[in-house]
């Protein structure tokens, strides 16, 4: 008899198979990064396919059959419009999306990352204030550090080391250099201080660098390949 599961999650990839299937890859509440196979959805003539859409957070109903996943019923809880009508905000939503297919592994529950991830994304629905969107991405991206067992050492000097995770007076291989001002930002994320971040005076600039060593960082260690300049580049060149 066939086990049906109810869970929530947002589509955070899709790849097409064959003539009309689907695969998506789905970051649920319960059950962490699941691949659904959708079969026959694209010759389908239903409204409801929005909610297979990436950047979509939708109900599953959804059974295992062998090593498959198959999701037999979806309905579309939230389509973050507001987001996909504002071009910068949608770009940083879908980096985050593929950072979470890049470090996810199937089937190993995230439930505080999942929560944290609806937060973002919410946050990013009216957010206009860009360097608020910036600190708020330097905060996801330093919790994603936490969850995988990393560690930022400040050490001394603004050298960091993605080798050895801290700070170092010379510059060495794999070392990444900052400012002063850069590097107080950083600490003020390891002691969990983002309020004096919001509210100091460090410049976009400053956040956005301390963006790509955290960035930098999750590649070293996680093999991440999703890059924060491919998914801007077309906002700013606009």
């Amino acid at each position: 008899m066939i086990k049906f599961i109810n869970d929530n999650g947002i589509v955070i990839n899709k790849r097409d198979f064959g003539e009309a299937d689907r695969y998506i890859t789905v970051f649920t509440e319960n059950f962490g990064k699941v691949v659904f196979l959708l079969k026959g959805i694209r010759k389908s003539k239903k409204r409801e396919l929005n909610s297979v859409d990436v950047l979509t957070l939708s109900k599953f109903t959804f059974y295992k059959k062998g090593e498959v996943y198959t999701a037999s019923n979806f309905l579309g809880v939230d389509s973050f419009m507001e987001i996909k009508g504002n071009l910068e905000n949608l770009s940083l939503s879908l980096y985050i999306l593929a950072i979470l297919n890049d470090i996810l592994v199937e089937n190993n529950r995230k439930k505080s990352l999942y929560q944290i991830t609806i937060k973002t994304l919410n946050y990013l629905k009216s957010s206009v204030d860009r360097r608020n969107n910036y600190i708020l991405l330097g905060y996801y991206l330093y919790y994603l550090i936490k969850d995988e067992g990393l560690k930022i050492d400040m050490g001394e000097g603004e050298n960091f080391s993605y080798e050895k995770s801290r700070f170092l007076l010379e510059n060495e291989r794999y070392t990444y250099k900052i400012s002063h001002e850069e590097k107080e930002i950083v600490e003020l994320f390891v002691a969990g201080k983002v309020r004096n971040i919001i509210e100091g005076r460090y410049l976009f600039e400053d956040i956005e660098r301390v963006v790509t060593l955290f960035e930098k960082y999750l590649s070293f260690h996680l093999g991440v390949q999703s890059k924060l300049k491919n998914y801007i580049m077309g906002v700013e060149n606009d």
